[in-house]
């Protein structure tokens, strides 16, 4: 089972543009409306073809955009554990200028959640984890929660024997970071950020240095964009190489990544094809203006997706 912990939900409304004017009044032509919030970018990824993915979502709701979320959760069958909140659920707004081709995102801040809402949805998510069960923590954390809510939470669910996966920036990060989840996904940022690493140091090739002796008993997985990903598993390293895309939109490309490779996992894959399956997956995200996975797309890069290890070995399973 893979639950998806999904802090700071929101509604995802896309507004397509022939042009955004500047200054003057701008005309939707049409929009679009998605369940949003990282985790539930993330469960994208285990809809997307016909094997059988059991996952739990479980996220707070309220207002009048939590029950329109509600509406959309049961229309797309989502499995969800939702703890109801006395405060309103944000609204993110991705503004799409068609004619020059620039996507624009705001993201609303988050409602707050009470002490009695908190405890509610810890206690829920804890009796329903089971030992070998996946548990993501995706996204930033609204008020009321503290920094150390990932934290501590991965604390209690790591002893229960499941595989904690972190995918938070900032002091929830860091915080959760502390408590040695079973897996750690960071952006290249992050991750120097998260070492305080100088900023004269700070390339691509560091990446994979710094990975190579980095101790610490957390698998480690760090997102390139379009210089693909360098992983840590165990004491192996893979290094991920993609294909050049036209991209139209990455938002949540790093969130349908995580999906796609707690999918594999729980499928039983080896690493390597879950990273293969989660870069695909992410790839065919950037082609579109909203979060979106095709498999045609998927078909068509499979060939050219690259596994390497640091050594220089190529992984024959994934690249012919």
């Amino acid at each position: 089972m893979i639950h998806v912990v999904c802090p700071n939900p929101a509604l995802d409304r896309t507004l397509f543009l022939k042009t955004l004017e500047i200054n003057g009044v701008s005309r939707a032509v049409s929009s679009k409306d998605l369940l949003g919030g990282k985790g539930f970018n993330v469960i994208r990824s285990f809809k997307v073809d016909d094997k059988n993915t059991p996952y739990i979502i479980h996220s707070f709701l309220g207002g009048y955009t939590g029950e329109y979320l509600q509406t959309l959760i049961q229309k797309d069958d989502v499995s969800s554990v939702i703890t109801e909140i006395n405060g309103t659920t944000r609204i993110c707004s991705i503004i799409v200028d068609e004619d020059n081709k620039h996507a624009h995102l705001i993201n609303e801040i988050g409602p707050s959640i009470t002490s009695t809402e908190h405890q509610i949805f810890v206690n829920r998510l804890i009796e329903s984890v089971n030992t070998g069960d996946f548990v993501l923590f995706s996204g930033s954390l609204p008020d009321g929660l503290g920094h150390d809510f990932y934290a501590k939470t991965i604390a209690i669910l790591e002893k229960k024997g499941a595989k904690c996966i972190l995918d938070s920036s900032g002091l929830s990060l860091a915080e959760g970071c502390k408590a040695n989840p079973w897996l750690i996904k960071v952006n290249e940022l992050e991750f120097f950020e998260l070492l305080e690493q100088p900023l004269a140091k700070r390339d691509t090739d560091s990446v994979e240095e710094i990975l190579s002796v980095l101790n610490t008993s957390s698998n480690f997985i760090v997102t390139l964009g379009g210089k693909g990903t360098i992983a840590k598993f165990g004491n192996s390293v893979y290094k991920v190489s993609l294909p050049k895309i036209t991209v139209k939109n990455a938002t949540a490309s790093g969130d349908i990544f995580l999906g796609g490779l707690a999918k594999s996992l729980q499928n039983g894959e080896p690493i390597e094809k879950a990273l293969q399956t989660a870069s695909l997956f992410s790839l065919s995200n950037c082609l579109y203006w909203y979060p979106n996975i095709e498999l045609t797309d998927v078909e068509h890069y499979q060939s050219q997706i690259k596994i390497t290890n640091v050594g220089g070995t190529i992984n024959e399973i994934i690249t012919r």
